[in-house]
């Protein structure tokens, strides 16, 4: 329970997961997922499902960005 808080759709980089953080109603739930479009594409679906405005994706943390980059 969280009461008081909005609903709200979240999406925050933590140990390594893509944690998606939904609150209705008073409720908090989460979802976790290894890959970021997957989670961004959670999320907007429960904003539309809630009724909430889009959100610009989350930033993906330094070390995930230089996967696959020129290295320094």
């Amino acid at each position: 329970m969280v009461a008081g808080e909005p609903d709200s759709v979240r999406v925050k980089f933590i140990n390594g997961q893509w944690l998606v953080r939904v609150v209705e109603g008073g409720r908090l739930t989460h979802q976790l997922f290894d890959i970021h479009p997957e989670a961004e594409a959670f999320a907007e679906e429960e904003r539309h499902r809630l009724g909430l405005p889009g959100e610009p994706p989350a930033s993906e943390p330094v070390e995930t960005r230089r996967r696959g980059g020129r290295g320094r």
